[in-house]
């Protein structure tokens, strides 16, 4: 049995069931009703059931939660009353089990290859800009396309490495009194 959960968790694969376990003194379960809200990509609410003076809320494997960025806020009842008790947010993670090829890449990962055949093509090809019949295309300048590519390269490295420097800066030494 995985470790008992007392709150939603930061994040979560959808696909998978999450069950956590939650108790206020102010509010028992033998009593108190409590209802998870969840909103983002979709929006749905999740009745939890009393164990004792504990709430067990369950978000079922078989929900239909998209992957995204989600708004959560429990709220218990009684009485007609209604009481907010717990909000935060909470990302739900591609489901790795139904996934297809290439469905859980992230977009800057499928942008930086088009580009490099975008630069590669112009490198043989040569040309920017022609008309034919009064119509004009032009393309992106070989400079900005090798300038974007290195741009999204940059955000991949940041994304896939949050805790190391990813920005290269030029360091020269001189020896003091000397200009540069």
């Amino acid at each position: 049995m995985p470790n008992e959960l007392t709150a939603l968790p930061e994040s979560f694969s959808a696909g998978t069931t999450v069950a956590y376990t939650k108790s206020f003194t102010d509010y028992p379960a033998s009593t108190w009703t409590l209802t998870l809200y969840i909103a983002g990509v979709i929006v749905d609410d999740f009745e939890a059931v009393a164990d004792s003076d504990a709430f067990v809320v369950t978000i079922p494997a078989s929900t239909s939660i998209e992957p995204g960025f989600y708004q959560w806020v429990e709220r218990v009842a009684y009485d007609g009353n209604v009481y907010e008790v717990a909000s935060g947010t909470v990302t739900v993670k591609d489901n790795l089990a139904a996934a297809t090829d290439g469905s859980s890449q992230l977009w800057l990962e499928r942008a930086i290859p088009v580009l490099e055949a975008h630069i590669e093509g112009r490198l043989t090809a040569g040309m920017q800009s022609y008309a034919i019949a009064g119509r004009a295309v032009t393309k992106i300048p070989i400079e900005e396309a090798v300038k974007l590519r290195d741009r999204f390269a940059a955000r991949l490295a940041r994304l896939k490495n949050p805790d190391k420097v990813s920005r290269l800066g030029v360091i020269s030494f001189v020896t003091p009194g000397t200009e540069q």
